[in-house]
């Protein structure tokens, strides 16, 4: 990170952050933030997708902006490059992936960080707050029963719906992209490796029948409420 940016996120931090925008396709993601968001007194406003996300930014400038990068309407790497150029750009910028690939990329288009999936959201916002008490034991540490405890099993079945639409839909390559990304996003949110290294293996392969059939395996095991 360039000296003047890293001066000035150091400068930031000791003030506490207030707003924050996310802009993640994601509900299940989005309702673990918001969680995140609640304990740390911030208030969060969330967007979609690169259209939703550019309203909400002529209206207010947040204290912090976390884009996921692969968003239905486009790469986030464009809405970070844009906002880095903008005035006033937001105190923070954060970039967010299951492609740990894609780090050099966010950090060339202005990004201040960039956290990989799963999102260990709570360390970072602790980072940013200053408070500890935030702070859970990294993710290798949980025993794997804990690993989903308190998700919200509406949220997520609304993400695998969204996955059944998609590959129910046309045949489009960049439809199956999308929608292999997305289930491998709701499989790093949900810690779940298997699930996300087996939907980003069949997006390479471009295999839809594995991706129906990975969807329709995690329905299975959503609890019905």
């Amino acid at each position: 990170m360039p000296p003047d940016r890293l001066t000035r996120l150091s400068t930031d931090l000791a003030l506490p952050p207030r707003t924050l925008l996310l802009v993640e396709d994601s509900r299940f993601a989005a309702e673990a933030v918001r969680l995140i968001c609640r304990r740390a007194g911030i208030r969060l406003r969330r967007a979609e997708s690169l259209a939703a996300a550019r309203l909400h930014l002529r209206v207010y400038r947040p204290d912090i902006v976390l884009v996921d990068l692969g968003l239905p309407d486009g790469s986030g790497l464009d809405l970070i490059a844009g906002l880095g150029a903008a005035g006033p750009r937001p105190r923070r910028l954060i970039a967010v992936s299951g492609d740990a690939t894609l780090e050099g990329a966010a950090r060339a288009a202005g990004a201040d960080a960039f956290l990989l999936k799963p999102v260990t959201l709570t360390q970072h916002l602790a980072l940013m707050t200053g408070d500890a008490a935030l702070c859970p034991a990294p993710v290798e540490d949980w025993e794997p029963r804990n690993r989903n405890a308190g998700a919200d099993p509406l949220a997520l079945r609304d993400d695998l719906r969204l996955v059944h639409d998609l590959l129910n839909g046309t045949g489009a390559p960049e439809r199956l992209h999308y929608a292999g990304q997305f289930l491998a996003s709701v499989g790093h949110a949900l810690h779940d490796r298997s699930l996300a290294t087996a939907a980003e293996a069949a997006t390479r392969a471009g295999d839809h029948r594995s991706l129906m059939a990975l969807a329709q395996a995690k329905t299975a095991q959503v609890p019905m409420i």
